[in-house]
C-alpha cells in the first residue's frame, strides 16, 4: 500500500476524485489542505546536529516526516490568517506563513515521485518560458506580445489589424451587483484599450488571433498523451475561449500524430515536468499551433464530456505506478469518474465545513463602482 500526499483546498473537485480512486485501488491518499494553516494546522522542523524532521498536524492530517511514497502537488494553497490582525501584525504573519511553507515544502519526502517535481514548477508556470521552449521544440506558436508599455501594446495592435486577442496571466473574477464576472481570453482592439496610465498598471498577453477550424487539450501523463477534440467554433461563446461554455462544450476523443506527441513530451522534458495539460489551434488550413500548457491543469472535465477518456483511472495508475513509462490500458475494471462523481461532491460539501477556505484568488469587491476602468472599455 502507498501513500500518496495530496496538497490541496477544500472543494477541490480533482483532489477528492482522484483519492477516492486511489483508495478504492487499496492504497492511503492524504490530503494536505493548506488554507488551514495557522488556525486550524500547525507545523514545526526540527534542525540539530545530528537529524532534522518536520512535523504537521491539523484537521484530519498528523503527519511526521518521512512518511509519503507519492506527492501529487496538486494545489499549494497559501496561509489563510484571521481577519481581525492589525495590518502590521497581518503583513509579518503571512511574511513568516510564506517562508515556513516554502522551507517545509523541500522537506517533504525528497524520495517520493513527485507531479510535478518541485523544484521545476515556477518555470514551467511561466507562459514567456512555455512559448519559448515550445518553439524550440518544433511548434508553431502565435505571434506575442506580453507587455505594460502602452506604445508597444498599441503598435502590436496596429500591425495585427483588428486580429489580436488578449489573455491574463491568471484566471481573474470579480464580484458585481449581479454575482461574479469572470474575465476571459477576448478580441481587443485599439478602440477598446484604456488611457495609458491605466493600461500600464497590468501588464498583459496580446496574441494575433488564429483562425480556427477547432482545439485540442491533449492530457499528458509521464509518457502517455490523450487527445481530445474541443469543437469550440460550434459554440458561440466558446469561440474566443472555450472556458466560457465548457460546460456545454462538444468533446470528443481523438488519436493524435505521433511527432505531436513526442513534441509534448520533450517540451515536459525541457520544462523539468511529467504531467502537463496541452492546449492546441487547429487552422482552417490544418496548421497546429501551441497555446500553453497547464503543468497542474484540470482533466476530469474532459473524462466528464466524453466519458471514454478515462483519465482519472489513467492518473490514479500513473500516480501508484510511480514512473512516466507506466502500464495502462482502460477495462472494463477501470474507475469512471461518473461513478464516484457524486461521492466527491458530498465529501467536498463536508470539507467547507471542516477546513479553512481558500482565498479567492482576486475576489475584490467590483459592485461599488470604480473611479476609472482598467480593463476593457
Amino acid at each position: 500500500m502507498l501513500r500518496i500526499l495530496i496538497p490541496t483546498y477544500a472543494d477541490d473537485i480533482h483532489a477528492t476524485a482522484v483519492a477516492i480512486a486511489l483508495k478504492r485501488k487499496g492504497h492511503e491518499p492524504i490530503l494536505w489542505h493548506g488554507a488551514d494553516f495557522p488556525t486550524r494546522q500547525c507545523g514545526s522542523i526540527k534542525i540539530s546536529q545530528h537529524a532534522n524532521s518536520w512535523q504537521v498536524r491539523g484537521v484530519e492530517l498528523d503527519e511526521p516526516a518521512g512518511s509519503f511514497d507519492v506527492v501529487w502537488f496538486r494545489r499549494h494553497t497559501p496561509a489563510v490568517l484571521p481577519q481581525d490582525l492589525y495590518p502590521s501584525d497581518r503583513e509579518v504573519a503571512e511574511r513568516s506563513a510564506e517562508a515556513f511553507y516554502r522551507a517545509i515544502w523541500q522537506l517533504v519526502a525528497p524520495e517520493a515521485f513527485w507531479v510535478n517535481p518541485f523544484g521545476s514548477s515556477i518555470r514551467a508556470d511561466s507562459k514567456p518560458i512555455q512559448l519559448i521552449e515550445a518553439s524550440r521544440v518544433g511548434f508553431n506558436i502565435p505571434s506575442t506580445l506580453i507587455s505594460n508599455d502602452p506604445t508597444e501594446i498599441r503598435q502590436f495592435l496596429a500591425d495585427n489589424k483588428g486580429h489580436t486577442i488578449y489573455k491574463t496571466f491568471r484566471p481573474a473574477h470579480w464580484k458585481t451587483p449581479q454575482g461574479v464576472a469572470y474575465l476571459f481570453a477576448a478580441d481587443v482592439s485599439l478602440d477598446d484599450l484604456p488611457e495609458e496610465e491605466l493600461l500600464q498598471v497590468t501588464a498583459g498577453i496580446f496574441q494575433r488571433k488564429l483562425p480556427k477550424a477547432y482545439e485540442i487539450r491533449v492530457t499528458c501523463f509521464g509518457d502517455r498523451a490523450f487527445a481530445a477534440k474541443l469543437h469550440s467554433q460550434d459554440n458561440k461563446l466558446a469561440r474566443a475561449d472555450w472556458r466560457r461554455a465548457s460546460n456545454t462544450l462538444r468533446i470528443e476523443s481523438m488519436t493524435l500524430e505521433e511527432d505531436i506527441c513526442q513534441r509534448c513530451f520533450s517540451l515536459m522534458r525541457r520544462l523539468g515536468i511529467v504531467f502537463g495539460c496541452f492546449d492546441f489551434v487547429v487552422t482552417p488550413d490544418d496548421e497546429l499551433y501551441f497555446l500553453e500548457v497547464n503543468p497542474m491543469g484540470q482533466f476530469l472535465w474532459v473524462e466528464a464530456g466524453d466519458p471514454s477518456i478515462l483519465l482519472l483511472d489513467a492518473f490514479c495508475e500513473f500516480l501508484i505506478q510511480r514512473r512516466i513509462d507506466f502500464s495502462w490500458s482502460p477495462s472494463s475494471q477501470s474507475i469512471r469518474f461518473s461513478g464516484i462523481q457524486a461521492e466527491a461532491n458530498d465529501r467536498n460539501k463536508a470539507a467547507t465545513e471542516l477546513h479553512v477556505l481558500k482565498p479567492s484568488r482576486l475576489g475584490t469587491d467590483r459592485s461599488r463602482k470604480p473611479s476609472k476602468k482598467v480593463t476593457k472599455k
